[in-house]
């Protein structure tokens, strides 16, 4: 999961608190969270539009498909004006532990 926080209507308006250490309640329930500043590591690259990407990388380590599907997959559907930062976003997801 990404780390990157989005502030949903009723926190803005005041209506409700943004929950805190969320990512301690869930490991707390047993669940093997991976988390990461997916929109920083996008930046990184060029664009924040590139989080997805980041957050590609990162399920596709611990995935039974192939890295190398995964790359064939983003060439096949991301222009080519966008696709090495979106390579270079994937790789980072995909180098963190």
């Amino acid at each position: 999961t990404s780390t990157q926080e989005i502030m949903p209507m009723p926190v803005i308006i005041g209506a409700a608190e943004y929950p805190s250490d969320i990512e301690a309640k869930i490991k707390a329930e047993g669940v093997k969270l991976m988390s990461a500043d997916a929109l920083s590591l996008a930046e990184e690259c060029g664009t924040s539009k590139a989080a997805n990407v980041v957050l590609i990388g990162m399920f596709a380590k611990h995935s039974d498909i192939p890295k190398e599907e995964y790359i064939k997959a983003i060439k096949a559907s991301v222009p080519a004006k966008f696709l090495d930062l979106n390579l270079e976003a994937f790789e980072k997801g995909y180098a963190l532990d």
